[in-house]
């Protein structure tokens, strides 16, 4: 859903209240804000953070990435 706002010389604007309902917002909440080459991205916080989550899980079950390969790794280097 597409909707106009104006921006204000300071670069202020106002989210409509539709969108801020969608999204779940309250007064005080935090968005995070992409800029793209043609565009401007508006998330919430859990929706970036799921973002993120989504890109690293393809990782989670590679071979010496827990925290216990990890520290195993430190140890061996420090020669524990």
């Amino acid at each position: 859903m597409g909707m106009a706002v104006k921006v204000m010389e300071n670069g202020r604007m106002v989210l409509p209240i539709a969108i801020r309902r969608q999204l779940g917002l309250e007064k005080g909440g935090t968005l995070i804000v992409e800029g793209g080459d043609t565009e401007v991205t508006l998330r919430t916080l859990d929706q970036t953070l799921d973002k993120v989550r989504t890109a690293f899980a393809a990782y989670a079950d590679l071979p010496g990435t827990s925290v216990d390969d990890f520290l195993a790794n430190r140890r061996e280097d420090s020669g524990e």
